[in-house]
């Protein structure tokens, strides 16, 4: 399971460097199409918390679940605010973030991610595999965005691809010190983390991502929205 963890989580923080290269070469394009990612992360996102972390948590714990999936929107609320981050050209927002606050802030959600992804895996491979999955999706668009928010706070492109590539490392950190230090953990315990894993990723559909669909009206951006939640029912039919 720790070979399938380490595997995963570096993928999903090398999904971060993609969308970093991917803004790098290919600015024009993905500046007007991350919106179509963003639609998809957010199904899978949902899906995952609704469908798997959530009836888990609740068959693990006997009580309090329901304060560890508010405790996390609670936290990621209060991160994102003082840290100022949004999901959104920084031309276009009310209240501009500069690339050294925003780089702490999604280091910090990064970090989380790892966790989460941590937490997956020590329940099932299927829970593991469906929390990564949903952060690869929507790490892609944090790269974007990180990355763009470091050149027009006039960092230089090489530092920005470093600082870049130190949040990313933040995602397999957090899922690997995670594995290893919840081996022994009982199951309510376990329960509460993947409460708390669920929460996370409502906040982050419902308060982060879903606000940039509805900047420009597009079906394809609720088509994949639903092609998000099919994915992971689909998988989670044939994997679970």
């Amino acid at each position: 399971m720790l070979v399938n963890l380490i595997i995963f989580s570096s993928l999903a923080g090398l999904s971060t460097i993609l969308g970093v290269y991917l803004i790098r070469h290919f600015e024009n394009f993905f500046k007007k199409n991350v919106t179509f990612l963003i639609s998809f992360a957010i199904g899978i996102l949902l899906a995952t918390a609704f469908f798997h972390l959530l009836p888990e948590s609740i068959d693990l714990t006997s009580k309090g679940w329901f304060y560890w999936v508010l405790g996390a929107i609670i936290l990621l609320y209060l991160i994102e605010h003082l840290t100022i981050i949004h999901f959104c050209q920084e031309e276009e927002c009310e209240i501009h973030a500069m690339g050294a606050v925003s780089l702490l802030g999604i280091g910090i959600h990064s970090l989380i991610d790892g966790i989460i992804i941590g937490v997956g895996f020590k329940v099932s491979f299927i829970i593991g595999f469906l929390a990564a999955s949903a952060v690869i999706f929507h790490e892609t668009a944090e790269g974007i965005i990180i990355y763009t928010l470091l050149i027009k706070d006039k960092t230089t492109r090489n530092k920005a691809l470093f600082y870049s590539w130190l949040v990313a490392l933040a995602t397999p950190f957090g899922a690997i010190l995670t594995f290893l230090f919840i081996q022994n953990t009982s199951q309510e315990t376990l329960g509460w983390l993947i409460a708390f894993s669920a929460g996370s990723f409502i906040y982050i559909g419902a308060s982060d991502l879903i606000p940039e669909t509805h900047r420009k009206y597009n079906f394809l951006n609720i088509f994949l929205v639903l092609l998000g939640i099919i994915f992971v029912f689909v998988i989670g039919k044939f994997l679970g």
